[in-house]
């Protein structure tokens, strides 16, 4: 079974890859593509093999798991005003994105793809009216994308039941990531992580996991003044790897029969400091996937982003997330939406902001119109915000140092601030 059999399922591509050359890209860690990707540590690192490493795991995990957690919502501009409006596209990107992916399914595949291979692509799936009805992800070591004459991408998609499909640019959701060169992103275990930092801490896990299976013994020399010959030397290895070797062989005394000496050749992984190699890594890993550690289990390290969780949570909001959470919406907006439309999506952020029940009730006092503060929402809005429904008299704007009369009534469509008013799984009503 040759490469392209193994890859697709056994069924060979009605046409051959437009790209042929032999990229890591395409073998996707096969054959060649292990090859150029084992480093220094003499391990394969790819795509596949970086996820069983606990660090890189739980860095993966904890970013696609946060995007699944955000609603998209979607936005019409009107006279310079933002509104929410009840679009059909809401379903496919909040709760089914097909028959066979949940919204939350698709976004945990395509993040896990951006991360590991560098981009997330999509198939958006149209109806004869040109209608997106689905949003089908696809693994990016399957596609090939080739410029075509008059500047448009044509994508080949190797799906995995064995067929081809190709698709126009205007039908894949890319959304590129970091060295993006018009056609393809650059992928943080390939070209960074995998051969140095990755490679090292799987080696390092190997180098634990073959320690402990063979009882944590050290290597040792055994000598005798007498000579042996070569058959007696290999009776004697295999007797000791026998007798010595192996959990079930821990702490059994072995006995020498004859002037032997046994020796230790090397030192213990404590001596080596192994345990200290392998919590650098940790930190290394999550440096590059711009994951504070502690939010990957590594409580022994500190951040200088501050010593709450409300400032760290900002910091990983600003510095990590946003820029994931900015690149798919604008790859949504220009496929989507033509420029004169008015409108937009944006993911809401306000649940993961959130402080505690304290801090909670002095901001929403403040937004009302607190003591020493000029409101900014209506008591219908704060109730939105924890899906309560809203009361009458409860759209109205209190000002500071006025009285009711003075104060307004406000539109309940609007979005106060440029945020988002739900958190429900719903369109707004």
């Amino acid at each position: 079974m040759n490469l392209l059999q193994r890859l697709f399922g056994g069924g060979q591509p009605a046409a051959p890859p437009e790209r042929v050359e032999p990229t890591v890209q395409n073998l996707g860690g096969e054959s060649l593509g292990d090859v150029l990707t084992a480093g220094l540590s003499g391990v394969v690192v790819n795509e596949t093999t970086a996820m069983r490493q606990g660090a890189v795991y739980a860095c993966v995990q904890l970013l696609a798991g946060i995007l699944t957690t955000l609603p998209l919502h979607f936005y019409s501009r009107e006279g310079g005003v933002r509104k929410r409006v009840d679009h059909d596209y809401w379903w496919l990107f909040n709760e089914s994105a097909t028959n066979e992916y949940t919204a939350a399914a698709m976004w945990e595949y395509g993040m896990e793809s951006r991360l590991l291979d560098g981009d997330m692509l999509c198939w958006l799936v149209r109806d004869r009216r040109g209608k997106v009805v689905g949003v089908q992800p696809m693994d990016p070591r399957r596609v090939n994308v080739k410029r075509m004459d008059g500047g448009w991408r044509m994508y080949t998609w190797w799906r995995p039941d064995g067929t081809v499909k190709a698709l126009h640019e205007d039908d894949v959701l890319h959304v590129s990531g970091l060295g993006f060169d018009g056609l393809r992103s650059l992928s943080p275990i390939r070209h960074h992580a995998g051969r140095s930092v990755i490679g090292l801490a799987l080696a390092q896990d190997e180098f634990g996991e073959r320690s402990l299976g063979q009882g944590n013994h050290a290597d040792v020399l055994l000598s005798t003044p007498a000579k042996l010959s070569s058959d007696q030397k290999d009776e004697l290895r295999t007797e000791i790897e026998t007798r010595y070797n192996g959990l079930a062989n821990t702490r059994r005394p072995m006995v020498l029969s004859g002037d032997f000496k046994l020796e230790r050749l090397k030192l213990s992984p404590v001596d080596v400091q192994l345990l200290e190699a392998r919590q650098f890594s940790v930190v290394e890993i999550a440096r590059i996937f711009g994951v504070l550690p502690h939010m990957i289990g590594a409580t022994d390290k500190v951040t200088s982003w501050g010593s709450g969780i409300e400032s760290m949570t900002l910091g990983f909001i600003k510095f990590t997330l946003k820029r994931h959470l900015q690149a798919i919406q604008q790859e949504i907006n220009r496929k989507l939406f033509p420029r004169d439309a008015g409108l937009f999506c944006e993911f809401e952020l306000d649940a993961l902001q959130e402080g505690d029940g304290k801090s909670q009730g002095e901001y929403f006092g403040k937004a009302l119109g607190g003591p020493g503060s000029q409101g900014w929402m209506t008591v219908n809005e704060v109730r939105r915000r924890k899906n309560l429904p809203p009361v009458p008299g409860g759209d109205i704007i209190y000002y500071a140092g006025a009285s009711n009369a003075d104060s307004q009534p406000a539109d309940p469509s609007e979005e106060p601030g440029g945020a988002g008013q739900d958190q429900g799984g719903s369109p707004a009503e």
